[in-house]
């Protein structure tokens, strides 16, 4: 593996440093803006084409205007509007291929071939005699020039042979192509210079300089269909060699026909001697090629030394980059529009488990082992480059060496031009970090439900004990009952017998009376202690009353004004939730009695099917915020832990001097109701 990987790492910043990938999308977008100039041009070749055609039925008054035009002929128009709509299909086919335009490419290429062999025949057979003229119109308007005929078959055959590509890497149509320019170019000359033997070639019917003129735009437009074909390229590329082309060839055409055409016109005024027309154009010509060659080589030196400074550069910060993207442990990686990997560090080569021939140009499914993997890659790939923004994304993926966890930072890639060409990633393995999270995730889980369980216990357990003590305080308020109430009774009565005997005198009848006082005090305190300790009313008549008993006891001992909201209906809730309700109630009253300052209070009991809501209301001083969250508050957390064990919860409601509302809410539970009563 790491043999494969140190060649896929060798192979990979060679390609990186023989073309860019900057270089490679901005060759894409010239020759895509190139097929679309050759698909515009194709439209003007149809044009025309139309333009002759109604031209050719037009009134005889207008055609003397439209001599140039009906001079290019019916027929000639046909061809050009079959050559052009061919051209124009094929130009769509480069940016989208599809079998049923290719078929009607061919279609049309093959018709403009039948048509130029056609009139190729049927002019030569004309030519010939054969085919008998006729006196009113002495040539047939089927005739072309057979150079227009020989045009139309080598358009043909181009289209035919577009895409067709010999084995050493050669397009026929482009020879065509330029044949064909050729071919157009010498009656072009015949009539810039007047040479007749230029227009007519031996033939009795001119060439027309339209039709010349449609043929070189067709020729010309043909090889910009294929801007990668072997010979487009040469003029296409960025190289010195393709700028050169660019830059003298036309200067050098423009510049020959300009000094030809002058020495012509001197020659007809009688300037120049015929004689000393070749030494001359010849001496011209030289200078001319000299200087251009002269001063396009300086330009090149110029550029290349240029080149070279920023050569050195970029070999610089590409050694630099080269450095760190080999050393680091994260993978580095670089896709296209298409959503191709055009780069990979070796860290992600190693990940991948591939050498760079291996990942060089292939899309994700190909690269990744599950297809869903793949598609969510992609999809965050199109994402990232249609909103234009970086983006944090976390995804494990299934690899060679296992499922391993990554969080990468994609960015959008932009060209110069600021359009997005693809999207730049740098991944993070963090399979270790997550497998510590889930770990410490699965601690604190099982932490969370012991404590649960433990809470659950401690509330069992604190629910236990308040029931021991209810029965222990039942039992000493039966104690108290039974025994201290039937001693104090007894007491009383063997008093009262004793009253009887005593002395009648003043200091006895005052003993008396504090004995008296005495026994009701004691008795009354011995109630009370037993009221509080389990209140009789609760066990025999309900909570109902024992909620009235508890307000009305507590109106007569503090004056607070008690009122009380209860069901018609008798409640049912269950005896331990009662003796719950109970003590919740005594409590709150307990807290308005001891620090609530209020004149009134009022308590009201809910009751549906599921819920019983115990609520109390007083106007007093309300209860402080920290009173209310602090924790050693123990009436208010005993409240809540009452409540909680019963499944319910308190909500405490209080603006500082404006009163405080409380209100328990608690589940009933049926079965529980049904036991206990």
């Amino acid at each position: 593996m790491r043999n494969q990987t140190g060649g896929g790492r060798s192979s990979a910043f060679d390609t990186q440093n023989t073309g860019s990938s900057e270089h490679f999308a901005t060759s894409q977008s010239n020759n895509s803006n190139m097929v679309t100039i050759a698909m515009g041009m194709a439209m003007v070749v149809i044009l025309f084409g139309v333009v002759v055609l109604i031209a050719s039925f037009m009134e005889d008054a207008y055609r003397p205007l439209l001599a140039d035009l009906l001079a290019v002929g019916p027929v000639t128009a046909i061809g050009f509007i079959l050559a052009g709509g061919a051209l124009y299909l094929q130009g769509m086919i480069a940016g989208q291929p599809n079998p049923r335009l290719r078929w009607l490419v061919r279609l049309l290429a093959v018709v403009l071939l039948a048509l130029g062999a056609a009139t190729l025949t049927h002019g030569g057979l004309y030519a010939l005699g054969w085919i008998p003229v006729d006196a009113a119109h002495p040539v047939s308007s089927l005739v072309i020039p057979p150079l227009l005929a020989i045009a139309f078959i080598a358009v043909a055959l181009a289209l035919l042979l577009h895409d067709w590509r010999l084995l050493g890497g050669y397009y026929p149509a482009e020879y065509l192509c330029f044949a064909l320019l050729g071919l157009n170019a010498i009656p072009l000359v015949g009539y810039i210079y007047g040479v007749n033997q230029f227009l007519y070639l031996d033939f009795y019917l001119p060439v027309p300089w339209l039709s010349c003129a449609v043929f070189a735009l067709l020729g010309a437009a043909l090889l910009m269909a294929r801007p990668g074909h072997a010979l487009m390229a040469v003029i296409m590329r960025i190289a010195p060699g393709g700028q050169m082309l660019r830059r003298l060839l036309p200067q050098t055409l423009l510049l020959l026909l300009a000094f030809s055409l002058l020495l012509n016109w001197g020659m007809t005024n009688g300037w120049i001697v015929p004689e000393l027309l070749l030494p001359t154009l010849t001496l011209i010509n030289g200078v001319i090629i000299v200087f251009i060659f002269w001063g396009s080589a300086s330009r090149l030196d110029s550029e290349y030394g240029e080149r070279t400074r920023n050569a050195q550069k970029l070999a610089e910060t590409s050694a630099l980059l080269n450095a760190v993207s080999e050393s680091t442990s994260d993978p580095i990686f670089v896709k296209n529009r298409q959503g191709l990997m055009i780069f990979a560090n070796p860290a992600t080569l190693g990940k991948l488990g591939k050498t760079w021939e291996e990942t060089m140009y292939r899309a994700s499914r190909e690269l990744f082992l599950v297809p869903e993997e793949a598609e969510k890659i992609d999809q965050d790939d199109r994402r990232v480059m249609a909103s234009g923004k970086p983006e944090k994304l976390e995804q494990s993926i299934h690899l060679p060496e296992g499922v391993v966890t990554f969080q990468t930072a994609k960015v959008p890639w932009f060209g110069k031009d600021g359009s997005v060409q693809g999207v730049i990633g740098i991944s993070t393995d963090i399979s270790e970090r997550k497998q510590a999270e889930d770990i410490l995730r699965q601690r604190e889980s099982q932490l969370e439900k012991m404590v649960v369980q433990r809470t659950a216990l401690l509330r069992e357990l604190t629910n236990h004990l308040e029931t021991v003590r209810e029965e222990e305080k039942r039992a000493i308020a039966r104690e108290l009952h039974d025994n201290m109430g039937a001693s104090l009774t007894a007491i009383s009565m063997h008093l009262e017998g004793v009253y009887q005997v005593l002395p009648a005198d003043e200091k006895w009848i005052d003993r008396k009376a504090r004995m008296q006082a005495l026994m009701k005090s004691l008795v009354a305190t011995t109630r009370r202690i037993q009221t509080e300790l389990r209140p009789n009313t609760l066990d025999l008549f309900g909570l109902k009353a024992a909620i009235t008993e508890q307000l009305d006891e507590l109106q007569e001992r503090t004056g607070i004004a008690c009122r009380a909201s209860l069901p018609d209906e008798d409640v049912a809730v269950g005896h331990e939730m009662e003796i719950a309700i109970y003590r919740m109630l005594q409590e709150m009253l307990n807290n308005v009695s001891k620090h609530a300052k209020a004149s009134k209070v009022d308590v009201i009991l809910d009751v549906d099917e599921d819920h019983v809501a115990l609520t109390v209301r007083d106007d007093g001083v309300g209860i402080s915020e920290d009173r209310r969250d602090n924790h050693k508050t123990y009436g208010l957390r005993g409240l809540r832990e009452r409540a909680t064990y019963f499944g319910g919860e308190v909500d405490i409601r209080s603006t500082p001097g404006s009163g405080a509302l409380i209100t328990v809410s608690l589940p009933i539970r049926p079965a529980t109701a049904a036991a206990d009563h």
